[in-house]
């Protein structure tokens, strides 16, 4: 099967499961999206109200800082995918509860391991604790810093970087500098490999 074909089927098991009370109040299961065959998959925390219509990751706000963050650093909508810890969106668009992150993220694994990146960029601490929980204690500031040495963080031995997911850049403009500074990070990740 190609990565396509398996990524659908795996999203049709997705649409069925009902292990987690998120699925109640859906409009759209948010699976994911962009290319199958990338080295970058961008890993946020869940859907927002934008993305629960459309049923498209990061088309928001939030969203359209993302995109055009890549967009700046030359990469284009074939050269990355994009998905969430959870598929459904959280009520008020809190964060996922710890028994939401542990029932879905089993789907975000899965879509890692079909794709096989060599980066996984987390986009904020809801990112860290589903897929790095052993680091979630850890500052913000202090996982930008280590994950810049590709290798120090990693998930099943994929690289992680870790950077603010553009929902914190929107409350706090401030650290829009450091965030230009990871997305350099991550056009020379991406034109070196």
């Amino acid at each position: 099967m190609s990565k396509i074909e398996l990524l659908n089927r795996l999203k049709q098991i997705c649409l069925s499961c009902g292990n987690c009370p998120l699925r109640q109040s859906r409009t759209n299961l948010v699976f994911g999206e962009g290319s199958p065959d990338t080295k970058i998959m961008f890993i946020g925390e869940g859907p927002g109200r934008t993305e629960d219509q459309t049923g498209r990751p990061f088309v928001g706000r939030s969203g359209k800082l993302l995109r055009g963050m890549i967009q700046a650093i030359g990469m284009g909508e074939n050269d990355f995918y994009i998905a969430n810890i959870v598929k459904d969106r959280p009520p008020n668009n809190r964060p996922p509860e710890p028994e939401e992150i542990e029932q879905c993220v089993k789907f975000l694994r899965k879509q890692i391991e079909i794709i096989q990146p060599k980066l996984l960029v987390l986009l904020g601490k809801t990112a860290v604790r589903g897929l790095l929980p052993s680091v979630s204690g850890n500052s913000m500031e202090s996982l930008r810093i280590s994950s810049k040495n590709i290798g120090f963080l990693q998930y099943n031995n994929v690289g992680a970087f870790v950077t603010y997911h553009p929902s914190a850049i929107l409350r706090n403009p401030l650290r829009k500098p450091e965030y230009k500074e990871d997305f350099m990070f991550i056009k020379g990740f991406f034109n070196g490999s």
